[in-house]
C-alpha cells in the first residue's frame, strides 16, 4: 500500500490487462463507464509517456446507497484500476485500498464489500 494505494504485477501487458479487467468487471455485474487511455491522449498533443491506461466502472446497485450516506464519497466512485508499463515484463495494476476509503469516509464495516470491487476483480487476472 501506498499513499492508500495498492498495486501488483500483471502478467499481461497493459493491453491484454485491460481487456480482462473490463470482462471480469462486466462478469461481476459492474459497468465498465470508460477507459481511459492517457499515453494516447498525450501522444495526441505531440507528448509520451508509457502506456498507461484506466478502466472506470461501476455498479449503482452497490454505490448508491454508500453516496446515500456519505455524499462526499461520490468523488470516488465509480472505481478505477489503472493499468501502467513500468518498463518491466508485465503490467502494473493499482487500485485505491478499500481501508483508506473506509476510514477516509469514516464508513462501517457492512460499508465495506462495494469498495473492494477493483480487488476482486483484479484477482482475476491470477487465472492469466
Amino acid at each position: 500500500m501506498n499513499d492508500g494505494l495498492v498495486t501488483r504485477r500483471s502478467a499481461r501487458d497493459v493491453g491484454e490487462t485491460v481487456a480482462a479487467l473490463r470482462a471480469e468487471a462486466e462478469r461481476a455485474g459492474a459497468a465498465v463507464a470508460a477507459v481511459v487511455d492517457h499515453a494516447a491522449a498525450a501522444r495526441k498533443v505531440g507528448l509520451s509517456m508509457p502506456d498507461t491506461q484506466v478502466v472506470i466502472f461501476g455498479n449503482p446497485q452497490a454505490g448508491t446507497p454508500l453516496m446515500q450516506a456519505h455524499p462526499e464519497i461520490a468523488i470516488d466512485l465509480p472505481m478505477r484500476i489503472m493499468v501502467r508499463d513500468d518498463g518491466q515484463p508485465g503490467s502494473l495494476v493499482t487500485w485505491q485500498d478499500p481501508a483508506y476509503l473506509a476510514e477516509r469516509y469514516g464508513l462501517g464495516g457492512d460499508q465495506l464489500a462495494p469498495l473492494k470491487a477493483p480487488a476482486t476483480i483484479a484477482s482475476a487476472l491470477d487465472g492469466g
